[in-house]
């Protein structure tokens, strides 16, 4: 199969994660040929000289989206799918900003659209949520347009964008997110934490500063911390950026706090393995690999109590109601205390990461996609 693989578009972290994997899983299967549509954000990640001449990559700068440098960037797509004539284009998320001729899949991860019920819409303010509607309107016109086939990363996304994109459910399919094969390898490597000192708890929150993900929930759940557990010794890891961590938290909250910044995805499981457990508050997601990943290195969950998270970590996790920082701070409080409920959630950690599919079953259920759509269209 000639396969067109399309990062053109990708910047945020997890989205970037995710096709990072899937192509260092691509050289498992040596028989297809791959064009890769590149991202500068995706190139960054990954180290081209590792892949056979049956990958060629085209590295793109600019957004195809915008401006006159997104016009030509556009014209220079459509031009480069007609010369190498692929018998699919999967465009990892969309949307993609532009249609191919081929058969198109497009990976969709836009929680916002999907979840109307998530308290993330309670506490947003009229101006944003009227940003998000005029977005939805654009993306989901375009995701229509660009593409006819969708993968999501896990049934009940696949389900809820059937009525969003008026599709059929055969053209609707699933490819469960997992972490990536770098954690399978890890060994440790050299700190990026300082030594831990005694009874020091770390809570690693692996994500960005976006609002949905509810990290300044941080500064109403530390107080109420320092008051169930006087003088403790607990630190959430965060890894955002540094104009984001200066203006987003309180001098109190970041007595508590420990920001790396942004890392590099070959860095996450040595992070990991220098945390405790994973605290993530979000209140929306498609997918967060954040689960697999933290089942992966032992690492115990506590996270939101909503469907998206419940779905996929099962009893693998303890959950909060994220809006409410008194039930955070117990159960943060139940974790930190009570070793032997560590354990038990390490155990079945590790029973729940044997639902999830393996990286390179993942990307072999995204290549067996792209070659039925390519059926279709003969």
């Amino acid at each position: 199969m000639r396969l067109i693989i399309n990062c053109s578009t990708l910047s945020a972290t997890g989205v970037t994660q995710v096709a990072t994997s899937f192509l260092y899983e691509c050289l498992n299967f040596k028989d297809n040929e791959y064009h890769v549509f590149i991202s500068k954000m995706v190139f960054k990640q990954i180290n081209i000289d590792e892949f056979p001449n049956n990958f060629i990559f085209y590295k793109f700068n600019d957004h195809p989206l915008y401006g006159i440098k997104g016009y030509f960037l556009r014209k220079k797509l459509r031009k480069l799918e007609s010369q190498i004539k692929p018998n699919a284009v999967f465009s990892v998320f969309g949307p993609s900003w532009w249609t191919p001729k081929s058969p198109h899949l497009i990976g969709y991860a836009y929680p916002y659209y999907i979840y109307p019920e998530s308290p993330h819409f309670s506490r947003i303010s009229f101006f944003t949520k009227l940003k998000t509607k005029l977005l939805k309107i654009i993306h989901v016109s375009f995701l229509k347009r660009n593409g006819e086939f969708y993968v999501s990363e896990t049934e009940d996304v696949a389900n809820r964008i059937l009525p969003l994109l008026n599709i059929h459910k055969d053209n609707s399919y699933v490819a469960n997110n997992t972490h990536s094969s770098l954690f399978n390898n890890f060994k440790k490597n050299k700190k990026i934490l300082s030594e831990k000192v005694d009874s020091e708890f770390r809570f690693l929150s692996l994500c960005s500063m976006s609002p949905h993900k509810n990290l300044e929930i941080l500064n109403d759940v530390i107080p109420q911390i320092n008051t169930l557990l006087p003088n403790n010794n607990i630190k959430f890891v965060l890894t955002i950026d540094k104009v984001s961590y200066d203006k987003k938290f309180s001098q109190q909250a970041k007595k508590s706090i420990i920001n790396v910044g942004r890392i590099d995805v070959n860095n996450c499981p040595q992070l990991y393995s220098e945390c405790d457990a994973l605290f993530l508050p979000t209140l929306l997601e498609c997918f967060s690999a954040n689960y697999p990943e933290a089942m992966k290195m032992n690492k115990p969950i506590i996270t939101s109590n909503l469907s998206f998270a419940t779905s996929v970590c099962g009893n693998a996790a303890l959950y909060f109601d994220p809006v409410d920082e008194q039930d955070i701070a117990l159960v943060i409080e139940k974790i930190v205390k009570r070793k032997k409920l560590r354990k038990e959630m390490q155990s079945k950690g590790v029973q729940q990461l044997k639902t999830f599919m393996t990286a390179k079953e993942r990307a072999e259920q995204y290549l067996n996609i792209c070659s039925k759509i390519s059926y279709k269209y003969e």
